[in-house]
């Protein structure tokens, strides 16, 4: 799952002073209820290991090394979850019916690290669980301005944080030729990093979105544009993170999952509270 770097020390965690929303992720924030009602949580045997989001009613999108090796009867979803040690009103949690990774996917250079859970029950939709369109990165967008999320560690093999944070992320333009031609496809990744270098997702951060705001059918909509697939780690985040490229898999997605639903215009959208 995607992991985000934070300013706080270990002493804070382990006190429990995140807990009280105190904390804060250098060039980033908490989220608030249902501001991100697309995220999900990922548990095996009811400990937080990846994030995702919401395709549809019935499917999760996420990076096939968060269920790559997995038994679906250990694996749980959580809608609408925003602190993973307390219960929320709207909370929904599902078992896993079926999941399916990319048939190509390369578990060594993650390669093709994008996976789809099919939830045992449908979705109930509503403030704080709402799908979220996907689509091509807008590379020439000026300025270029995305978000990642997560429940990720705040320092490198530390824990995954309580709350939901997010953070902006400023550079398409980043350097991963430090990844090699194996672990690095541009037309199948996304390259993007922090241009302050003061932002980068951790562990427990993989699977979850990378969004943007583009012209999508003519209106300016927020949508996923990548997954959080790998990093050479968060000790140093000037280092860029690589992100599954989600265009290049709208055929199997389609063929696997199926229609997405069109956006609720009468649900806020996540970047209106953005303070880009």
């Amino acid at each position: 799952m995607l992991y985000v770097l934070f300013c706080s020390v270990l002493v804070a965690f382990a006190s429990g002073a995140l807990n009280g929303g105190t904390g804060r992720l250098i060039g980033g924030a908490e989220a608030t209820a249902g501001q991100f009602p697309f995220i999900v949580s990922l548990t095996l045997k009811d400990q937080y290991i990846c994030g995702g989001f919401i395709y549809n009613d019935r499917w999760i999108v996420t990076s096939a090394k968060c269920i790559f090796g997995k038994p679906k009867e250990e694996l749980k979803i959580t809608v609408g979850d925003l602190s993973l040690i307390t219960l929320e009103p709207e909370e929904q949690t599902f078992t896993v019916f079926d999941m399916v990774y990319f048939p190509q996917y390369d578990s060594m250079t993650q390669k093709h690290d994008i996976g789809l859970i099919e939830l045992s029950r449908p979705i109930a939709f509503g403030p704080t669980a709402q799908p979220m369109l996907y689509g091509e990165i807008d590379e020439l967008a000026t300025p270029w301005q995305a978000k990642i999320f997560g429940w990720g560690a705040k320092f490198e093999n530390g824990l995954p944080v309580p709350r939901l944070r997010w953070a902006p992320i400023d550079n398409l333009a980043a350097d991963c030729s430090s990844y090699g031609m194996d672990e690095y496809i541009e037309n199948l990744m996304i390259c993007a990093g922090s241009a302050s270098g003061s932002v980068s997702p951790c562990q427990y951060d993989e699977g979850t979105p990378l969004t943007q705001v583009t012209n999508y059918g003519g209106i300016q909509e927020e949508i996923v544009v990548g997954i959080m697939s790998k990093n050479q780690g968060c000790a140093d985040p000037t280092i860029p993170s690589i992100y599954t490229r989600l265009a290049a898999y709208s055929s199997w997605l389609l063929q696997t999952a199926g229609q997405q639903p069109a956006p609720s215009r009468s649900v806020p959208r996540s970047f209106d509270a953005s303070p880009f």
